[in-house]
């Protein structure tokens, strides 16, 4: 029996990687995009918590959009490295 030969990633050939799960996607029963897993939901309920916190405690509307758009962008990125978004742009395709 020979030895396989492993792949330039130290993986041996024919083994393939599973499936990232995805956080967030289109829904099923109905229009829009949003979480599909608890991760989806949690990360989604953090954001919302952390939105609120800041607007109700910083007193400054300066800092606290700064913080908001913060956790905006963050978030986001959150949603396109969690989700099929990249995968079926642009749309129609």
């Amino acid at each position: 029996m020979d030895p396989v030969d492993p792949v330039e990633d130290g993986r041996s050939p024919g083994v393939r990687r599973p499936e990232p799960q995805l956080w967030f996607g289109r829904k099923e029963g109905g229009l829009g995009f949003g979480p599909l897993t608890w991760q989806g939901r949690a990360a989604t309920f953090l954001y919302l918590f952390l939105v609120i916190v800041a607007v109700l405690t910083y007193s400054q509307v300066t800092l606290t959009a700064l913080v908001v758009v913060f956790y905006t962008v963050t978030f986001g990125f959150v949603v396109l490295l969690k989700s099929d978004l990249m995968r079926h742009w642009p749309p129609g395709s």
